[in-house]
């Protein structure tokens, strides 16, 4: 009888620790976050002021977020786990390199959400991105943009204000008409 009482409380403690950590997933998923941001829950405004940061590229140099504001200026963050991200900063790296006298590109990788900081290089080496890439190692860019899910996208002009936010993927034409908000024009193939 002892025996079952052992084998029924330790079936119990198991349980209890399962739920407990269901619950605990469901409250940190990346898919809840990025559900979050498109059910708007809040993030940086278009017109707020970008904040003045530093951050650490993948090549060790640090830089300000300022730096990159001699044009308008795209921040996308990421994560390399991210599916959508895969896809997407190649497509948009490829349309900087056509475009890259009217606007700066700039990755910024979440990496307080990365199960693994190498993941990143290697996301960076598949995608054969010759953008800059910046860690986010201690969520202060995802703090001052309020990010809350990845993929999502920043251009701010010159001021450093933000003219448009992008969540999810960001479509060429939308991403053309918000760079003629900033006075620049793509050119067009």
């Amino acid at each position: 009888m002892r025996f079952i009482q052992k084998r029924l409380m330790f079936l119990s403690l198991c349980a209890v620790i399962f739920i407990s950590g269901l619950f605990y997933q469901a409250s940190h998923s990346p898919v809840k976050k990025a559900e979050q941001a498109v059910a708007g829950y809040p993030v940086a405004q278009n017109g707020e002021t970008a904040p003045e940061l530093e951050l650490k590229g993948i090549n060790q140099e640090t830089y300000a977020l300022q730096s990159f504001m001699d044009k308008p200026v795209l921040f996308t963050f990421f994560a390399s786990w991210c599916g959508i991200c895969q896809q997407e900063l190649p497509k948009i790296a490829s349309y900087y390199q056509e475009n890259k006298d009217i606007f700066n590109f700039v990755a910024i990788n979440a990496t307080t959400e990365e199960y693994n900081k190498d993941d990143v290089y290697q996301f960076v080496k598949q995608g054969e991105l010759s953008i800059p890439v910046l860690l986010d190692e201690e969520g202060k860019a995802m703090d001052a943009f309020q990010v809350t899910g990845v993929p999502i996208s920043f251009l701010l002009n010159e001021q450093g204000s933000i003219v448009q936010s992008f969540y999810g993927p960001i479509q060429k034409t939308n991403l053309e008409e918000a760079l003629k908000d900033t006075g620049q024009q793509p050119s067009s193939e």
